[in-house]
């Protein structure tokens, strides 16, 4: 691989898309160990971006102003004193290539997949994963480049002061008792999975004497309300809004369970490497799932009957798909593997 001394990462969004681009990041550090790399974000998902050695610097971008001739400027002065030489564009969109554009870099590639035009600035670079995993077409980026990546890490910004605080939190609501992370909402009402669906199984859980935790943003607060007005709500934890990312990241690393639809936390307990049960319809896990390689144990995915969908061919146009993926299905798979945690 080419000595590359000053690197641009792009990879602005969402939650479940930054995290997905982690490996590639670890793959990059790896083989050029002495190269300076700024990554550039949306401030919203900088938190759990890893420190040095990994990044060097970061750098905020204001996604509202990229059309602004002004801020394309001002981007352009900000990025002049790194000198790039290699800009990764990981989002190919073109947003991301106005970005690269004014990071100036001396060559500037993409993963295969670059769209809305994102190929005129940035060279999208295919190899051997063209049509698997979104994690393995971005790790082919730095294969294409010459360099090696094989192990799959995720560093992530550490959490340590944020589990001691939500670990004391969480102690007073369940006596320091194991609890499973139950995260109910999603971007899309397509992919959610129907809210007395949620409540059964949470039901069912709490009723074995284990707590749930109910984590989401702000959005999911009506969610998490409705589940913790169970008739028995007192092992339920409801956190919903409640949480910065580092915050909710602390919450889902004590977990001894992690339970959610198609959204982004799900991707954190993936980088957590957290035993998770991943529930799936309209959109395909082949592609942008939880994913730890091909012996990943740690995950289980559920896809309901009704699914469809492809690696590159989301099922959009069935409202009901999620509905279909049955309370006693995934209750099938939740007491199996806390059986199995009983006898390890």
């Amino acid at each position: 691989m080419e000595a590359y001394k000053s690197i641009l990462i792009i990879k602005m969004s969402s939650l479940g898309d930054v995290l997905h681009a982690l490996p590639t990041l670890c793959a990059l550090r790896q083989n050029l160990p002495s190269a300076r790399i700024v990554w550039a974000v949306h401030e919203k998902f900088a938190a759990l971006l890893p420190g040095k050695p990994y990044i060097d610097e970061v750098v905020y971008i204001d996604k509202k102003r990229l059309k602004s001739p002004a801020y394309i400027c001002k981007l352009r002065r900000r990025f002049k004193p790194y000198h790039f030489d290699l800009s990764v564009d990981l989002q190919g969109l073109a947003k991301s290539a106005i970005v690269a554009f004014a990071g100036g870099a001396k060559r500037k590639v993409g993963y295969w997949e670059m769209r809305e035009g994102s190929f005129l600035v940035s060279k999208g670079l295919a190899g051997a994963h063209k049509k698997d995993h979104v994690i393995e077409r971005y790790l082919d980026v730095v294969r294409c480049l010459g360099g090696k990546a094989e192990a799959l890490e995720f560093p992530l910004a550490s959490v340590e002061d944020e589990r001691l605080r939500m670990s004391k939190r969480l102690k007073e609501k369940t006596g320091g008792n194991p609890y499973v992370a139950v995260v109910p909402g999603t971007r899309g009402a397509v992919k959610e999975w129907p809210l007395a669906y949620w409540r059964d199984l949470v039901c069912r859980i709490t009723n074995t004497g284990v707590y749930a935790v109910i984590l989401g943003s702000t959005d999911d607060v009506p969610k998490g309300a409705a589940i913790a007005s169970l008739p028995s709500p007192d092992r339920v934890v409801d956190l919903t809004g409640q949480t910065t990312l580092k915050e909710l990241t602390a919450v889902i690393a004590g977990a001894s369970l992690f339970i959610s639809v198609d959204t982004g936390p799900l991707h954190l307990a993936n980088a957590l490497k957290k035993e998770l049960i991943a529930l799936y319809g309209p959109s395909s896990p082949d592609r942008t799932g939880p994913y730890g390689g091909k012996d990943a144990s740690y995950i289980h995915i559920l896809i309901s009957p009704a699914s469809k969908a492809t690696v590159d061919t989301p099922l959009l146009d069935d409202p009901d798909c999620m509905a279909r993926l049955t309370v006693d299905s995934v209750w099938n798979v939740y007491t199996s593997l806390m059986e199995k945690k009983d006898h390890d």
